[in-house]
């Protein structure tokens, strides 16, 4: 049919159609080749998620046990520390009840969150514990450690000097130099001496070893040093000795009285004198003669 594109307006739309030129499209592949590629870009689509949700879900899981960890190591290596300063006495509640009464310049240091997997106190200073029946309670110190079963009993550790005295159940002693260990009972007292051993007493007066509970202070054939050192603590003062070696002191004082009343009681009997300098700072020597 001869199309004359002059007089369009003559002919039919079916006309029209019928007269356009047949074109073919080259395609070689099939129905099922195409619905083949088809399944296979869904199935790598899938993959693709499948792993993308496999990492997320490693990710959460270790994120989890990263959290877990932190959180245990916070609860493991978190301290408190409590200190008492010089002048001052101070009661330590712990978190099983356990009570820490802490003399002048003294200080306990522990993991609260971890008390209930282990109970262990790090202590400086002077105490009077009384620890609430549980699992093995320790107190560690420089010099020596205690290991606790519910008892009370009183720790002295300053400078070189290490001293446990046990009021009630039972406390075992041990010095961190030679290994040594012993068990107290009531009314025991025990010492690590310079060469890291332990020297053990008997059926004492335990009221004497706590006395600074209620601030007073009492010596029995005391080195002076020692004397002035405790002034020192529960005042907060300096006392600068001079020669005052091989003296010691027996008596007692009261926290009540004031800094000269004491110099003055525990000096004259021992033939010393004292200069104030400040309100903060004495001069102890032995007494000039004429």
């Amino acid at each position: 049919m001869s199309f004359d594109f002059k007089n369009m307006d003559n002919y039919s739309d079916e006309e029209l159609l019928n007269s356009l030129p047949e074109i073919e499209l080259p395609y070689s592949k099939s129905k099922d080749e195409v619905w083949a590629e088809m399944i296979s870009e869904i199935e790598k689509t899938q993959t693709s998620v499948k792993k993308t949700r496999s990492l997320w879900v490693m990710y959460s899981i270790a994120a989890s046990l990263m959290l877990v960890i932190a959180s245990a190591a916070f609860m493991r290596f978190y301290t408190e520390t409590q200190y008492c300063p010089k002048g001052e006495h101070l009661s330590v509640l712990l978190p099983d009840e356990s009570r820490v009464e802490l003399n002048a310049n003294s200080s306990l240091t522990y993991h609260p969150y971890w008390w209930q997997f282990s109970r262990e106190v790090k202590f400086e200073g002077e105490a009077f514990f009384n620890i609430s029946k549980g699992n093995r309670f320790d107190i560690i110190s420089r010099y020596g450690s205690t290991q606790i079963l519910g008892t009370s009993f009183n720790i002295y550790t300053r400078k070189n000097t290490y001293k446990v005295t046990c009021f009630t159940g039972k406390v075992k002693v041990l010095s961190n130099f030679t290994q040594d260990e012993v068990v107290l009972y009531p009314k025991d007292y025990a010492s690590i001496n310079r060469n890291g051993q332990i020297e053990l007493e008997k059926g004492i007066n335990i009221k004497e070893k706590t006395m600074w509970r209620d601030h007073i202070f009492f010596f029995t054939g005391t080195p002076i040093q020692q004397v002035f050192e405790e002034i020192e603590l529960q005042y907060d003062i300096r006392i600068v000795r001079k020669d005052l070696s091989k003296i010691s002191y027996t008596g007692n004082f009261k926290k009540g009285d004031s800094v000269d009343e004491i110099l003055n009681w525990v000096c004259l009997p021992l033939g010393l004198e004292y200069s104030k300098v400040s309100s903060k700072k004495f001069i102890v020597r032995p007494k000039q003669t004429q």
